[in-house]
């Protein structure tokens, strides 16, 4: 046995980390890159991930999807009587989506009609995602068997504490600050301008936007992961589906279907030249379904604890978005 394997058997049975604690390794990867060091009583808070895993994350992180030509994915609206495409949604344009730009801005005049009603600061942020990756850890999906994996997770919308399920009870934890944020007061209180958003996000890359295309990643990254968990006011998600409009590479996908088998409309773009991640829209109603990464080539990726070697079209993760909203207490469910 080699040490990949024995650091493979050491993780086999973890569950995978809370979007907290996720969120918090994040933010602590960031400030290390800017030569910044967290507070150690913050840093104590949720989840210890394994180092490799972290440094894996961050790769997946800094990666994206690119489109294999400009594929066109028709609307679910069907057409009226004259023949011409008819609109699913009031005020969002029908018919084909032939550009990402086209499917984000349409994503964010759908989230804009959404009805909302902001959350209490005692009530609760849930989230429900099943995670998809290989049985063995940082294996790809295509090649090892599936482990699928679903993950509740509840956020109070106060920022002060969060909870997850765990052998079928609730873990309370606290929510420490985090880049992007993740508690619901600070992500409303985000720029609602899709440019100064964007800008944020750059300036908050710290040593990981050094350089153009650093920022570019970075920025896409944070952005998905704002999408990925959590519930959003209308206008703060349509800023950020207009924030990634405008990050440079992003292209339109072929045609995806998520874990759930549901038809996708896949948007992103390529970094660091092996690794396509996308974010996945429903193609008729241009909500957020999840998210998914593959191998554009085969490629190694070097770490100080192991190495983690990958084949062209290997699949490495999806997530599946099952159920969000707001509720008045933690363990429930929308």
């Amino acid at each position: 046995m080699n040490d990949l394997d024995i650091l493979r058997d050491a993780w086999a049975d973890c569950e995978p980390p809370a979007d907290t604690a996720r969120a918090a390794a994040r933010t602590a990867l960031l400030e290390r890159a800017a030569g910044r060091e967290r507070p150690r009583a913050a840093s104590r808070t949720g989840v210890r991930l394994p180092r490799f895993g972290v440094r894996l994350a961050a790769v997946g992180a800094l990666a994206a999807a690119a489109a294999v030509g400009v594929t066109v994915v028709q609307t679910g609206g069907g057409t009226d009587e004259d023949g011409r495409p008819r609109a699913v949604l009031p005020g969002i344009p029908a018919g084909p989506v032939a550009s990402a730009g086209e499917a984000l801005e349409r994503a964010a005049l759908a989230a804009e009609a959404r009805p909302f009603t902001p959350p209490r600061p005692d009530q609760w942020i849930y989230v429900e995602s099943t995670l998809r990756t290989g049985a063995r850890p940082n294996g790809p999906v295509s090649r090892d068997p599936r482990d699928t994996v679903v993950k509740r997770n509840w956020k109070r919308a106060d920022g002060t504490k969060s909870a997850a399920l765990d052998k079928g009870g609730l873990v309370y934890s606290g929510m420490p600050p985090t880049t992007p944020p993740s508690d619901y007061r600070s992500l409303a209180a985000l720029p609602t301008d899709p440019s100064a958003l964007l800008q944020r996000m750059y300036r908050e890359a710290g040593g990981l936007g050094e350089t153009p295309e650093g920022r570019y990643s970075t920025a896409y990254s944070m952005l998905g992961a704002v999408l990925r968990d959590n519930v959003l006011p209308p206008k703060t998600e349509a800023a950020v589906f207009r924030a990634i409009k405008l990050i440079p590479g992003v292209t339109l996908a072929e045609g995806r279907a998520d874990a759930a088998g549901r038809p996708a409309l896949g948007v992103g773009r390529v970094a660091e030249g092996w690794l396509h991640q996308e974010l996945l829209l429903d193609p008729a109603t241009y909500t957020y379904l999840g998210e998914r990464s593959v191998a554009l080539k085969d490629h190694t990726a070097r770490g100080t604890d192991a190495t983690m070697r990958v084949k062209k079209g290997d699949l490495l993760n999806i997530t599946v978005r099952a159920r969000a909203g707001i509720v008045d207490e933690a363990g429930q469910r929308p």
